[in-house]
């Protein structure tokens, strides 16, 4: 082989051996709240947005559900064409653990003991007629405390017009899903900056299949997803999760976990992917079909937004060959809302 040869397969092989990667997406335009949205003190308008999923529009206008970091409460919002308006907010939690919980409370050995009050709110999922919202899960970031609000699922059942049909019900079986989960069941409980600790970031419903995005662990370097029964779940009484467990991971990129995540009509899903630790890893919207792993391709990184994190991604149109994509960030006053369009092709 001459060395011509030799140097040519050599770069081929590299080029095959990386992961697909699209060009820097560029936003098709900026979304304007119309008002504030809630912050976590009264009066302050919300600066950690950290998760949104909205119901299909109607004459050009969709019902949104929007969770915001350390609040107790989720927000409800319309958005139509380049405007979001803030509506009510509707209760996650108390100020003390629901007896109406589902599952079992679950015993954490993180490595403080914390109190009850914020739900943490990380990710939020609509499938009719439900919308979903999840807390990390996972001890809190600058304390390492275990707090129990942390560890819940919620849903609120919702009419047509997207407006709720009663209070929201809780779950403590995602906990119980994490712990089983192959790869990462072993992280439930550690702290998030020091041993990589089990947190939560993602949340997507695709039929009776909910999906749980990792931002941490990422074992082997790999980003992981964690599915189960919504039935399951949502079995009445106080019995653990008794459904199966499914495990996925796929390639993110160095450094890289799941902040958030939206799921096609066909199962497949955008995972928003960034930094597991620190920032300076850039953020990036992946496809991955959890049948698939192994083929998850990159459809583009998001634009640096100084001292913001991405972590909301919102399904807003789907083609065979195109998404629209809402993309909300924590550090930016009403989240700081862009759309994107993805090329699929």
């Amino acid at each position: 082989m001459t060395r011509l040869v030799f140097v040519l397969v050599a770069v081929a092989a590299i080029l095959t051996a990386m992961p697909a990667s699209a060009k820097p997406l560029k936003p098709e335009r900026s979304i304007e709240a119309t008002g504030d949205f809630e912050g976590k003190k009264p009066g302050k308008p919300a600066r950690d947005v950290s998760g949104m999923a909205c119901l299909p529009a109607v004459d050009g206008e969709r019902r949104c559900l929007l969770g915001n970091d350390e609040n107790i409460d989720a927000q409800f919002a319309t958005l139509k064409g380049k405007r979001i308006t803030p509506g009510k907010t509707i209760a996650l939690i108390g100020t003390a653990p629901s007896p109406a919980a589902l599952g079992a409370r679950p015993s954490v050995a993180c490595p403080k003991q914390g109190g009850y009050g914020e739900f943490d709110s990380e990710g939020a999922a609509f499938a009719a007629p439900y919308f979903y919202v999840t807390g990390s899960h996972g001890c809190s970031r600058n304390s390492g405390e275990f707090r129990l609000s942390s560890f819940q699922l919620a849903r609120i059942r919702v009419d047509a017009a997207g407006k709720p049909e009663g209070p929201a019900e809780l779950t403590y079986r995602l906990g119980d899903a994490l712990r089983r989960a192959a790869a990462a069941g072993s992280f439930f409980g550690k702290d998030l900056m020091s041993a990589d600790g089990l947190n939560v970031e993602g949340l997507a419903v695709s039929g009776d299949q909910l999906w749980a995005g990792l931002r941490a662990p990422a074992p082997a370097g790999k980003a992981v997803l964690v599915g189960t029964s919504v039935a399951a779940l949502f079995a009445a009484g106080s019995d653990p999760l008794k459904a199966a467990i499914d495990t996925v991971t796929f390639d993110a990129g160095k450094g890289r976990g799941i902040r958030d995540l939206a799921a096609l009509r066909d199962g497949r899903l955008v995972a928003l992917v960034g930094p597991r630790q620190e920032q300076g890893v850039p953020y990036a919207l992946i496809l991955v079909d959890p049948r698939q792993p192994a083929a998850a391709r990159e459809l583009g990184e998001l634009p640096d937004r100084k001292k913001a994190k991405a972590e909301v991604v919102a399904l807003l149109a789907e083609t065979p060959d195109s998404l629209s994509i809402l993309v909300g960030y924590d550090g930016l006053k009403d989240g700081g809302f862009e759309e994107y369009r993805l090329q699929l092709k």
